[in-house]
């Protein structure tokens, strides 16, 4: 299965990575240069058939391999399948040379920057799930470091970093809590039960995961709403005897112009944010005017300043009581119904504060400008 590869544009974007290189090529003997621990604990072994019928085509290595250099070695960071390929080709009659181009990056100074090099290097090739799982591990380790100062959610941070959704990122994170026996099944070319499938038994403890894997097991293929019937079965106890029937409540009869007035979640979400806010500002508003009204003196201006303060003050805790149960969710379609109510709070916050300036303004020309406006 192909996995969707990291965006790293992104990933690169610190200052480290922003260096001028000076490529200076010149050529080696292949068993010269240092294969990099690094390299086959995120890839493994190397497959380098079809690479070595390509070298041996055009007559040995065109593109030149990345090194660094690290205590007088010469440390390979892109070009091992190149190497392997060339050094199999050669001891085979195939090849009468075994030189390689290459260059040495010196702009590379930490562990983390060897890493984060190898996998930039390899954003072309198609990933498996335990390879695209490596990288995402390593990524997230490391830009874990950058990401802790910075303003906004952690996980949106280091999505937005490797070029992710949240909810993608979430999902490889939750695999680590996965018993063995279902990771060993996800990683089976095999097996049935693919990642994106298994991603719908997060939430259940060891016990509950082996129980759910054995009735897979049993069954030649499931599919994603069979899973979420097994999982809720198994979490809530009731014996759902056909996995694949449609469990969800049935909705009532409607008429045809309720139909076309139905609101989707998302408006739905809104509305009731958008009904709490008015009535918290008509309280507060009511209340001010009541004990105030007698004491001001241009009432209509103040009054609405006020309740246009209230309102911003409302719609920004809102905005961050939202913004923090959202680290909390699981359920990717309720994420987004927030992330889209968040995003109506901030049209609504920018509307308020436009109108707070428009009145702030009108104020203060009122009260330094009797003559009125010109």
């Amino acid at each position: 299965m192909a996995i969707k590869n990291i965006n790293m544009a992104k990933v690169f974007s610190s200052a480290n990575t922003k260096q001028s290189l000076r490529l200076v090529c010149d050529y080696i003997n292949a068993d010269e240069l240092e294969v990099n621990p690094e390299n086959e604990i995120i890839y493994g072994k190397l497959n380098i058939d079809d690479l070595k019928a390509e070298i041996i085509r055009s007559g040995g290595v065109k593109n030149p391999i990345e090194v660094i250099k690290k205590n007088d070695k010469l440390i390979i960071i892109s070009g091992h399948r190149r190497q392997l390929a060339t050094l199999q080709a050669f001891n085979e009659g195939k090849l009468s040379s075994k030189k390689v181009p290459y260059f040495i990056n010196d702009t590379i100074k930490s562990l983390d920057d060897e890493k984060m090099a190898i996998i930039g290097r390899n954003t072309q090739r198609e990933k498996d799930f335990k390879t695209r799982f490596n990288e995402i591990t390593i990524l997230t380790e490391i830009l874990s470091k950058e990401v802790q100062n910075e303003k906004g959610r952690f996980r949106k941070n280091i999505a937005d970093r490797i070029g992710i959704s949240e909810a993608e990122l979430q999902r490889y994170w939750d695999y680590k809590k996965f018993c063995p026996e279902i990771k060993e099944a996800i990683q089976d070319e095999n097996s049935t039960l693919t990642f994106s499938k298994a991603a719908e038994l997060r939430g259940l403890n060891e016990e509950e995961q082996h129980k759910a894997l054995e009735i897979i097991k049993q069954k030649n293929d499931i599919s994603t709403m069979e899973l979420r019937n097994l999982k809720k079965s198994i979490k809530e106890g009731y014996n759902a005897n056909d996995l694949a029937k449609d469990y969800t409540p049935k909705q009532k009869e409607t008429s045809k112009n309720e139909k076309d007035n139905k609101l989707t979640n998302q408006d739905i979400e809104k509305e009731k944010v958008v009904t709490k806010v008015q009535e918290n500002v008509d309280t507060i508003k009511n209340s001010e005017i009541k004990n105030d009204i007698n004491n001001i003196k241009n009432n209509n201006e103040d009054i609405e300043i006020n309740a246009i303060e209230t309102c911003l003050s409302i719609l920004n805790n809102k905005k961050n009581e939202l913004d923090k149960q959202l680290d909390t969710i699981n359920d990717d379609e309720q994420g987004l119904n927030i992330l889209a109510v968040m995003d109506y709070l901030n049209k609504l916050i920018v509307n308020c504060q436009k109108d707070l300036d428009i009145k702030i303004e009108r104020g203060y020309i009122h009260e330094n400008d009797r003559e009125g406006d010109i």
